[in-house]
């Protein structure tokens, strides 16, 4: 079965998006380092207060320190809730934070 000619240039029209939607592997490792770079930000910002949670696990509810450190070591993190949807991690906000979404979304416009 042949396309008459005039389809072509309406095949290459109806194709195009896909191309525009996908990503290169350029913009792949930008948006990596974003990522790690925004991850970084936020571990730096949770670590005081993980460890003053811990501690105060510790020390007013005498558990382990172990049991502790389980509870929260995710402390601060993007968790599921159970109806579905998700609670938002802490310190998203941050200029590397908001760096990465910008880029996300200036992209995907």
């Amino acid at each position: 079965m042949t396309m008459p000619i005039h389809a072509v240039p309406l095949v290459f029209l109806l194709l195009m998006p896909l191309g525009v939607l996908a990503q290169s592997d350029s913009d792949l490792k930008r948006f990596a380092e974003l990522d790690r770079q925004c991850e970084a930000a936020r571990a730096k910002k949770l670590e005081p207060l993980r460890a003053e949670k811990i501690e105060a696990c510790v020390k007013n509810d005498k558990r382990p320190r172990a049991d502790c450190e389980d509870e929260f070591a995710e402390y601060g993190n993007t968790k599921g809730k159970a109806g579905g949807g998700a609670i938002s991690g802490l310190f998203y906000d941050l200029p590397e934070c908001v760096a990465a979404t910008t880029a996300r979304n200036n992209y995907r416009q």
